[in-house]
C-alpha cells in the first residue's frame, strides 16, 4: 500500500457518508429544491469538495515530506482536485447562464451581486480570520514586518476574493497554504459573475447556441494544441502552461452554460428520448471513469467532453444509481462550500501536532487514517460553520434582496 493508493479514496468517501448519515449531523438537512434542474447537482457539491480534500491531503504529504506544495505524483490524486474544481465552474456557469436565460437577459443585477456577497463573503471571512490567528500563532505574536505592510496584507486577504492577490502574512512563507491554496477560484468565480453583465445580450434572442459553441470550439482548440505539446516543443512551456489553464477554466464555463441552455431548449422534447436512470447513470459513471483511467490531468479536449458528458447527464437528472439522492450525500453537499474553504484548516491544525505528524508519516496505513480523522473532523466543522455562518448569511442575503426589491415600489407610490 501507497499513500498515493486509489482504493483508500473510496474508504475515506465511505466513512464519511456513514457519519453523515447519523442523526447527529441532521442539522445539515434542508428541503429539497422545487428546481428539478438542479436537483441532481445538489446531491454533487459535496463529493466535489471532498474529493478537492483528498487531492490535498496528498499533496500535503509531499509538502511535510520535501517541502514542496504541488501536484501530487500520480494522475488519479491530480484528477480529485482538477475534476472536483472543473464540475465546480460547470456548477457556476449551469447555473448563473439559467439565471439569465430565464431572465431573457435582463437580471435584477444588484439583487443578484448582493446575494453572491452575502453567500461567499461571510465564511469566506471567517475562514481568512481563521487562517489570521495562525498566521499569529506561528509568528509568535510578534509583527515580523511594519505594521503597514502587514494591514495591507491583510487588506488584500479580506477583500472576498475579488482582489486576486493575497500575499504571504507578517513574513510568514506559504500563508496560502494555510487554506490549501484554494482561494484563487474565489477570484475566478467573481471574474465570472462580473463577466455576466458583458455577456448578457448573447442570452437573448436565440444567441446562446452560436457564442457558446464558438468560445467553447475556441478552448478546445487550444486545448488540443496543449496535449499535443505537452513538453512546449511548439511553444514556450510557462505560455503554454497558462495559456493551457486559461482554456481549460472558461471551458469549464461555457460547457455549464451549454447545458443550461440545452435543458431550456430541449425540456419537452428531449423528456421522451430521456435515457433510463439506470442507463444514465452507467453512461455518467463510464464517462467519469474513463478520465480517471486514461488521463493524468484535466487539461485536454477528450477529459474535458468526456467530464462534460457526465455533468449534463447529472444535471438532465442522473442520480448515478441513486448516490446522489442519499441523505448523507444531500448533507455534504449542503456544508459543501465550508468543507471547501475549511480544508486547508483543518489539514494545518491537525499536522501542527508532533505526535500525530510523527505517527501520519511512519507509513501509507498511518497516513490514510489520520487522514479520515481530519475528513470527519472538517465535515463536523462544516457542519457547525453551515449553521451558524452560511445559512445566517444566505438568509440575510435573501432580506437584502427583498429589501432592494420592494424600494422601487415604495419610491413609486410617494405622491
Amino acid at each position: 500500500m501507497s499513500v498515493l493508493s486509489v482504493w483508500p479514496y473510496f474508504v475515506l468517501v465511505l466513512v464519511v457518508l456513514g457519519a453523515l448519515a447519523l442523526p447527529v449531523f441532521r442539522a445539515a438537512d434542508e428541503p429539497p429544491q422545487r428546481d428539478q434542474r438542479t436537483a441532481t447537482l445538489d446531491g454533487l457539491r459535496g463529493f466535489l469538495a471532498l474529493s478537492v480534500f483528498v487531492h490535498h491531503l496528498t499533496v500535503t504529504h509531499g509538502y511535510i515530506e520535501r517541502g514542496e506544495w504541488t501536484f501530487p505524483h500520480s494522475g488519479f490524486h491530480t484528477l480529485l482536485g482538477q475534476v472536483g474544481v472543473t464540475v465546480f465552474f460547470m456548477i457556476t456557469g449551469f447555473l448563473f447562464w439559467g439565471k439569465l436565460l430565464d431572465a431573457k437577459g435582463r437580471p435584477d443585477w444588484t439583487s443578484l451581486y448582493v446575494g453572491r456577497l452575502w453567500r461567499i463573503g461571510p465564511m469566506y471571512l471567517v475562514a481568512v480570520g481563521l487562517m489570521f490567528l495562525i498566521v499569529a500563532w506561528r509568528t509568535g505574536f510578534e509583527l515580523k514586518e511594519p505594521g503597514w505592510s502587514v494591514l495591507g496584507e491583510m487588506l488584500q486577504w479580506l477583500a472576498l476574493g475579488i482582489v486576486p492577490m493575497q500575499p504571504d502574512i507578517n513574513g510568514h512563507d506559504g500563508t496560502r497554504f494555510i487554506l490549501a491554496g484554494v482561494t484563487w477560484t474565489v477570484f475566478v468565480e467573481w471574474l465570472f459573475y462580473g463577466s455576466l453583465r458583458l455577456m448578457a445580450p448573447l442570452a437573448r434572442g436565440g444567441r446562446t447556441p452560436r457564442f457558446v459553441a464558438g468560445a467553447l470550439l475556441l478552448c478546445l482548440l487550444v486545448l488540443t494544441f496543449s496535449a499535443l505539446s505537452p513538453d512546449g516543443s511548439l511553444w514556450h512551456p510557462t505560455l503554454l502552461l497558462v495559456v493551457g489553464a486559461l482554456a481549460w477554466v472558461l471551458a469549464s464555463f461555457l460547457m455549464g452554460m451549454l447545458s443550461a441552455w440545452l435543458i431550456r431548449r430541449d425540456g419537452a422534447s428531449m423528456a421522451r428520448l430521456r435515457l433510463p436512470e439506470w442507463a444514465a447513470s452507467l453512461l455518467a459513471l463510464v464517462c467519469l471513469g474513463a478520465v480517471f483511467l486514461w488521463f493524468e490531468h484535466m487539461v485536454g479536449p477528450i477529459q474535458a467532453l468526456l467530464l462534460w458528458v457526465f455533468f449534463h447527464l447529472v444535471c438532465r437528472g442522473s442520480t448515478l444509481f441513486g448516490l446522489l439522492a442519499t441523505r448523507a450525500a444531500r448533507r455534504m453537499s449542503t456544508v459543501s462550500y465550508s468543507i471547501y474553504l475549511l480544508q486547508g484548516l483543518v489539514l494545518t491544525v491537525v499536522f501542527a501536532a508532533p505526535p500525530v505528524r510523527d505517527f501520519a508519516m511512519t507509513g501509507a496505513l498511518q497516513y490514510w487514517l489520520v487522514g479520515i480523522l481530519c475528513a470527519l473532523l472538517l465535515v463536523a466543522a462544516s457542519v457547525a460553520s453551515y449553521r451558524l455562518v452560511e445559512k445566517p448569511g444566505i438568509a440575510q442575503g435573501k432580506r437584502a434582496r427583498s429589501g432592494l426589491r420592494r424600494l422601487p415600489a415604495a419610491q413609486g407610490a410617494r405622491p
